[in-house]
């Protein structure tokens, strides 16, 4: 496989000012095809996952179904404290399986800063859904996946970071992964503060006093303000850190695996998503994630071929980074889904 095109595309995204650094690694089910970084970073170093982390619960989860302890149809409810949870949560989570969380199918609102209330995780959901409405169809939510970690943690009696040590680290063999803060200097600087999400606060009425400085590097630490201030670097939605070589790794697993919960996981698909992953065009013949801090995943079991791509985009002046992510994944996962065999999706790439 030729990879000057792969080269071009991530070399000609980097001077348009997509992003300062990134690191891509190609691969099959067996090995590592291509490894190559650009700008300031180096192929080991680590990124800020972001929301790529929503693959980290997503496996954890993936894992107790498969010691039965779990499954997809199982409503949320019965996997969540009783005694914690106040009458308006219990009544919209009433027929809220695994299985919408995990697709974003449960009518939960996408986003609200937790840190900016500070009260304990259900008193402050009980407050979010009797403010807002159903959300229709697919809704791309992180609390989803904050509730899917306290569901992790419920039946396992487990911190994240504890299932992450058992089923990701030991369980599957990867060790370049962990939830932050992290060593600094294992890391690509994330971002300046929290200026977007400072924005998103302020255009709701929302007063948080806790915010990094602005102007400030941040490395090492997530810039997800919920997983930040407010899970202590830990949670289902985000927190995560690792470099290429751990998801690459993470991928391999899901090329090779024959596993009946992961194998469906990969396989469902409901509103364009399957269990945790990403099931759109942007992952053509298969599935991935992406992370709001430009970092992505992708791998396609029928044409044994992958890639993840690691950039810290929003490691800008004013956190204003240039583009959509998903114009330099689509051309980068186009190419490689053509030259392996697969559909000619070119005519609909970016470039």
């Amino acid at each position: 496989m030729d990879f000057n095109r792969i080269d071009s595309i991530l070399e000609d995204y980097r001077e348009k000012g997509y992003y300062p650094s990134a690191v891509c690694e190609i691969f099959d089910k067996e090995k590592t095809l291509y490894h190559k970084a650009f700008g300031d970073a180096a192929p080991d170093t680590w990124f800020d996952l972001a929301s790529v982390s929503k693959i980290i619960c997503t496996t954890m989860l993936l894992s107790v179904m498969e010691e039965g302890r779990l499954s997809p149809e199982n409503l949320a409810l019965d996997h969540l404290p009783a005694d914690k949870l106040g009458p308006v949560t219990g009544e919209r989570l009433r027929d809220v399986t695994i299985a919408r969380l995990m697709t974003h199918t449960s009518g939960i609102v996408p986003w609200y800063p937790f840190y900016a209330d500070g009260r304990e995780f259900y008193s402050v959901l009980e407050h979010v859904l009797a403010a807002s409405s159903v959300e229709e169809g697919m809704a791309y939510s992180d609390l989803n996946f904050m509730l899917l970690g306290e569901i992790f943690s419920h039946i396992t009696g487990l911190t994240l970071r504890e299932g992450l040590e058992r089923y990701i680290k030991k369980g599957i063999g990867i060790s370049e992964i962990a939830y932050g803060p992290v060593e600094p200097s294992l890391c690509a600087p994330g971002c300046y503060g929290n200026q977007i999400e400072k924005r998103m606060c302020a255009e709701r009425g929302i007063v948080f006093e806790g915010w990094r400085p602005d102007g400030v590097e941040v490395r090492g630490s997530c810039n997800d303000g919920n997983a930040y201030y407010y899970w202590k670097g830990a949670s289902g939605h985000a927190g995560t850190f690792g470099n290429s070589r751990a998801l690459a790794e993470l991928c391999r697993f899901y090329m090779n695996t024959d596993k009946p919960a992961f194998c469906h996981a990969m396989e469902a698909e409901i509103c364009g998503r399957g269990l945790g992953f990403d099931k759109s065009d942007v992952y053509p013949e298969g599935c991935g994630h992406s992370g709001f801090t430009g970092t992505s995943i992708w791998f396609s079991r029928k044409y044994n071929i992958g890639a993840v791509i690691l950039t810290n985009k929003y490691f800008c002046g004013e956190e204003k980074a240039i583009g959509n992510s998903n114009e330099f994944r689509k051309a980068v996962h186009y190419a490689l889904l053509s030259a392996a065999g697969g559909p000619d999706y070119a005519g609909n790439c970016c470039r």
